[in-house]
C-alpha cells in the first residue's frame, strides 16, 4: 500500500474569509503566509512521506483552490506562492510531485475557460481550414492523462527557481483513477454539478422545451450551464466593485429577505446583460405569456433562494434530500456515462470525493448502475463566511493509495465547548479492505505526529476566534452605518 494522492478543495486561497488567509489586527489580508498554512504544510508533509513508498505523492486542488470569483487576482496569486511554500519549501525533502493535478470548480471556473480557449487556438493553429474545429471543448477526458495546461498557476510557479519545470494540468469537470480491469474506481468532481443551483439555465432550457432538467451528458450541463458558472461566481474577482460587492452574498443568504433581495438584483443584472450584449429584450414573450425577465427572476429566486433556505437549515445535515437524490443522479447517469464510454465498463466498485458543500463527510450511498453502493467522501472547506462555523462545516483531506483505498484527513470542525476536536482519519464504515487498510495507516501516522497536528489545531482555532471577531465587527459597522443614513 503506498498512497499515491492527496486531493485538497476549497481552500478559497487569497480570500479573506479563508482561513489559510493571513489577516492582520488591522483586519486587513497580509502579504506574508498565515500561521495555519504553514503549519498544514509541516504537518501534511509529515504525515504523507511515510506513506509514500519513497515516490512523490501528487496533489490534486479539486476546485475552488483559488478564490477568483470574489478576490482580485493579485491576491490570490500571492495567496497560491504561500501555498506552494508551504507544500514545496525551498531545501526541503520533495514529498508532493511538481507535476500537479487542477479540477477547477465554481469559485476558478475561469481555469477552465483559459484552458479552452487555448486548446481550440492551438488546434486552429495546427489545422488546415478544413479541420478548424466546430467548437471549443467543453469538457475534458475523465481517465488518462490530462491534455490541458493551468497556465495561470504555471506562471505564478516560475517565481520560486526549486519549482523550475512544475506542470498544473487541469482535467474537468470530472477526473478518475481506475485500476487494470476497471472494476474499481476513484471518480474525483468538485461538486457544484450536483448542486441544482449550478444547473439554473438546464432549467430553464427543460421549462421551455419540456425536456429533461438534468440533461444527460456531462458534456451538455457544461455547455448549457459553464456560462451561468463563470457569471454568477468564477471571475468576479476581476469586475472591481461588483466583484466586492458581491462578498456578502455568504451574508445575505442567512436572511430570508436578504436572500430574495439578492435573488431579484442578480436578475435584473441578467436581464441587464442579455439586452446590452444579446438584444434580448427582457419583455418577450417564451411561453403561455411569460417573459424573458419573468422566467429569469423566477429561476434565480428558486435557485439562489432555494440554496439560501438550504443554507440556513444546514447545520442540522450535511446533505438534504434533494442533494442525495441529485448526486446518485449525476453518478449513476452523467458519470455513468462517461466512465463507460472511456474505460468501455462502469466499475462495480466505485468512490466519489466531491468537495464545494463545505460540510466533511464520509459516508455509502446507493446508485442506480453501479453494483456495491458508492463510498462518498466529502472534503469540506476553508472559508469562514459567517460568524461561527456550523456544526456540519469543517476541513478534510482525502488520500487514495495505489489500490484504490481511501481515507480522510479529517482537519477540523467547528469547536464544541470551546474545545476543537483533535485531527484524525476517518473511513465511510471500512466498506473495503482497502480503505479499512488505508485508515488504520493514516491515523498510525497522524499520531506519530501529533505535535505537528496539535499545532495546526491551535492555530487554526486562533484563526477561527480571530475571524469571528472580525466578522461580528464588520457587521457592527454595516449596522452603525445603515441606521446613520436612515436617521438622515
Amino acid at each position: 500500500m503506498a498512497v499515491t494522492h492527496v486531493v485538497l478543495s476549497d481552500l478559497h486561497l487569497g480570500a479573506r474569509e479563508s482561513l489559510l488567509t493571513h489577516v492582520d489586527h488591522r483586519d486587513e489580508v497580509a502579504r506574508d503566509p498565515s500561521d495555519v498554512m504553514c503549519r498544514l504544510g509541516e504537518a501534511l508533509r509529515e504525515t504523507v512521506a511515510p506513506m509514500a513508498d519513497g515516490a512523490p505523492v501528487r496533489l490534486v486542488l479539486m476546485g475552488d483552490a483559488l478564490d477568483l470569483g470574489l478576490t482580485p487576482f493579485g491576491t490570490v496569486s500571492h495567496a497560491f506562492l504561500h501555498f506552494v511554500d508551504a507544500l514545496w519549501p525551498d531545501g526541503a525533502r520533495q514529498v508532493f510531485d511538481t507535476d500537479i493535478l487542477c479540477i477547477p470548480g465554481n469559485h476558478d471556473h475561469h481555469l477552465w475557460r483559459m484552458a479552452q480557449d487555448r486548446a481550440f487556438v492551438d488546434a486552429i493553429a495546427q489545422a488546415n481550414e478544413d479541420g478548424i474545429p466546430s467548437d471549443i471543448p467543453h469538457v475534458s477526458r475523465a481517465t488518462g492523462s490530462p491534455d490541458y495546461r493551468c497556465e495561470l498557476m504555471e506562471a505564478i510557479l516560475t517565481k520560486r527557481a526549486h519549482m523550475h519545470g512544475a506542470r498544473v494540468r487541469i482535467a474537468y469537470p470530472n477526473y478518475a483513477v481506475a485500476n487494470d480491469d476497471a472494476s474499481r474506481a476513484v471518480v474525483l468532481h468538485h461538486g457544484h454539478y450536483i448542486d441544482a443551483m449550478y444547473r439554473t439555465l438546464s432549467r430553464l432550457r427543460a421549462w421551455i422545451s419540456g425536456s429533461d432538467p438534468k440533461g444527460e451528458t456531462i458534456a451538455q450541463i457544461e455547455a448549457e450551464n459553464g456560462a451561468w458558472v463563470d457569471f454568477l461566481w468564477s471571475n468576479l474577482g476581476s469586475c472591481g466593485e461588483w466583484g466586492s460587492d458581491a462578498d456578502t452574498l455568504y451574508e445575505t443568504m442567512l436572511d430570508a429577505g436578504a436572500s430574495h433581495d439578492f435573488a431579484e438584483a442578480l436578475a435584473m443584472r441578467v436581464c441587464g446583460d442579455l439586452g446590452a450584449k444579446m438584444g434580448v429584450r427582457g419583455d418577450t414573450e417564451i411561453k403561455y405569456g411569460v417573459t424573458v425577465e419573468q422566467a429569469i427572476r423566477g429561476i434565480v429566486d428558486l435557485t439562489a433562494g432555494r440554496a439560501a433556505q438550504s443554507q440556513r437549515d444546514g447545520y442540522r445535515h450535511v446533505l438534504s434530500g434533494d442533494e442525495v437524490d441529485d448526486l446518485g443522479w449525476y453518478m449513476s447517469g452523467p458519470v455513468a456515462k462517461q466512465l463507460e464510454a472511456e474505460l468501455g465498463r462502469v466499475p462495480d466498485n466505485c468512490s466519489l470525493i466531491f468537495g464545494h458543500t463545505h460540510k466533511p463527510f464520509q459516508d455509502q450511498i446507493g446508485a442506480d448502475g453501479f453494483a456495491k453502493p458508492l463510498g462518498v467522501y466529502n472534503t469540506g472547506g476553508w472559508v469562514l463566511d459567517q460568524p461561527t462555523l456550523m456544526a456540519t462545516q469543517g476541513g478534510a483531506a482525502m488520500l487514495v493509495d495505489d489500490r484504490l483505498g481511501v481515507a480522510s484527513l479529517r482537519l477540523f470542525n467547528d469547536c464544541v465547548g470551546g474545545r476543537m476536536r483533535e485531527v484524525h482519519a476517518a473511513g465511510c464504515g471500512m466498506r473495503t479492505r482497502e480503505d479499512a487498510a488505508l485508515v488504520t495507516a493514516l491515523q498510525s501516522q497522524v499520531e506519530a505526529h501529533r505535535p505537528a497536528w496539535d499545532a495546526f489545531s491551535a492555530a487554526t482555532k486562533a484563526r477561527i476566534l480571530q475571524g469571528s471577531a472580525q466578522t461580528v465587527e464588520r457587521f457592527g459597522d454595516r449596522d452603525h452605518c445603515a441606521i446613520r443614513e436612515a436617521v438622515q
